[in-house]
């Protein structure tokens, strides 16, 4: 009777070992568990991003420096250029459009030689914690491409592992909080809803894989927990009940994976 009380991920568990054996490829790929150990939780506040007054590409740029920082990626040296806009979803009074999988992507990672060029959504300006989600996964991107073997799963997996990545260098609450938005607007003549999705995880892996980022590097999980959208914080909380249930030594788990057999 109690079992059905226990504490439960919110994702399955052939997707929960996925994401242990992501964050063993990446400790074994770069500078192992103690760089892990070492690694903030970047937080959404002044502290990480003060305010500037800034506009445009400065603004991105302003941006992309702390990210470098935070990431302990400052002397990669990459070119950040602004991409294409995402198009407007109203185009007159009472009218709408859905884009689907043609519209501009929110960044891209490219390299020709030894130049990598980041790319960003112009749109993206006006919401920052979406804009340092979308920098951290490209700048994941740039990581991720100097590892010496495929991540776990192989070519098809590889945007969900930069997704992992990012958390990896500690930008899952951006992430997190970023993967899914809803927003309403009213205007003279119109009022809707507005629904925005981004990354490759969905927000509740994004958030277990937050909660084992919190439990390898011994986090606060009251700052992290704060920093999350209300309805993320429950699976959260489920996802850190059943690590600490199902594995106590979350470090000794991940250090034991054993990374041939996702070859």
């Amino acid at each position: 009777m109690f079992g059905l009380f226990k504490p439960k991920l919110p994702i399955p568990p052939d997707e929960f070992e996925w994401l242990l054996a992501c964050f063993k490829w990446l400790a074994s790929e770069f500078e192992g568990m103690d760089r892990l150990a070492k690694t903030p939780l970047i937080l959404p506040n002044r502290d990480y991003f003060p305010p500037t007054p800034l506009e445009g590409h400065p603004k991105a740029q302003f941006y992309f420096d702390l990210v470098k920082t935070h990431a302990d990626m400052s002397e990669w040296e990459c070119d950040l250029v602004a991409g294409e806009a995402q198009r407007e979803t109203r185009v007159t009074t009472g009218h709408a459009i859905q884009h689907r999988g043609d519209a501009p992507p929110l960044g891209t990672f490219s390299q020709s030689g030894e130049r990598v060029v980041i790319s960003y959504s112009p749109s993206e300006l006006e919401r920052p914690e979406s804009l340092i989600a979308t920098l951290a996964h490209e700048l994941a991107h740039f990581l991720n491409h100097t590892a010496a073997s495929l991540p776990p799963g192989g070519e098809d997996l590889e945007e969900h592992a930069t997704d992992v990545c990012a958390v990896f260098l500690g930008f899952g609450i951006f992430l997190a909080n970023s993967a899914k938005s809803f927003s309403q607007f009213q205007d003279a003549g119109e009022q809707g809803w507005e629904i925005r999705r981004q990354g490759y995880l969905n927000e509740l892996s994004l958030v277990t894989a937050l909660a084992v980022f919190v439990r390898l590097t011994e986090s606060d999980v009251s700052s992290a927990e704060a920093a999350l959208k209300d309805y993320l914080r429950k699976p959260f909380r489920n996802a850190l009940a059943a690590i600490d249930r199902d594995h106590p030594s979350l470090v000794e788990s991940v250090s034991a994976i054993d990374l041939s057999e996702w070859a």
